[in-house]
Formats: C-alpha cells, sequence, structure tokens
C-alpha cells in the first residue's frame, strides 16, 4: 500500500526511493528482531498474540503449505505487509539469510512493477488498479 500511495501522492522518485529504503529497513529489523518481538507480544498478550485460527491464517497456511517460503515472500509487500510477512516467515523458517533474500527479492521484484512503468512510460499504475474495482 505505501507504493500505490506514494504513487497517488505524485512524490516523484525521492518517494519511491524513500519507500524502498523504508522497505528494506523494516525487512532486516523484523527478521533480526522479530523472533524476540513475538515471544515478548505472546507472553505479554497470550489472549490477543496467541495462537488462533482464523480465516486470514487459514489462507497464510495455505500459501505456506502450497508455495513455501517464496509465496509467502511474494505476498509480503501487496497482501501482507511486511512485519507479518517476515513473523510468519520466521515462523516457517529460521534460517534468517533465506527469510532476507527472499523477501528482498519480492520487494525489489514488486517495486520494479510498481515504479519502472510510472517514471519510464509515464503510466498510472495506481488508475489501472483502480479501474478494475470500479
Amino acid at each position: 500500500m505505501g507504493s500505490l500511495a506514494a504513487i497517488a501522492a505524485n512524490l516523484g522518485l525521492g518517494g519511491s526511493l524513500a519507500n524502498i529504503i523504508g522497505g528494506i529497513i523494516g525487512i532486516v529489523l523484523f527478521t533480526y528482531l522479530g523472533g524476540y518481538m513475538q515471544d515478548y507480544l505472546v507472553k505479554k498478550f497470550p489472549k490477543r498474540f496467541g495462537r488462533r485460527f482464523t480465516s486470514s491464517n487459514r489462507f497464510l497456511v495455505r500459501i505456506k503449505q502450497k508455495f513455501g517460503l517464496g509465496g509467502i515472500a511474494a505476498l509480503t509487500p501487496i497482501v501482507l505487509s511486511i512485519p507479518v510477512g517476515v513473523l510468519f516467515a520466521l515462523a516457517l523458517t529460521h534460517d534468517k539469510k533465506k527469510i532476507l533474500v527472499s523477501m528482498l527479492a519480492s520487494m525489489f521484484f514488486w517495486a520494479t512493477i510498481l515504479f519502472l512503468p510510472y517514471f519510464l512510460f509515464d503510466i498510472n499504475v495506481v488508475d489501472i488498479i483502480t479501474r478494475w474495482f470500479e
């Protein structure tokens, strides 16, 4: 949503770069500190952050079973948020290097898909996506 907001607000190249740098920082922080944060929240608020089965949890489990870490990484920048995607990836595997590589690759892929047409060809991806949902 941040990428689409940067395009919609017409922030230009600076806003796009800030969005990408923020994504990189978020992925690195949540990869290395996410396990500690998750443990703290579950201990402090077990009813709120304990394991519960919801429709969104079931969706994530299906993605995990069908596509693995790559599927979670692909959905993280556009459907999930970076914290949710990284924390779910940490539950899937404890190999932080693998999580970092897959999440960063996915973030760069989606940034390219969203920003490259906008800056090179003046194609507003936000308008195209909004027209789909009208």
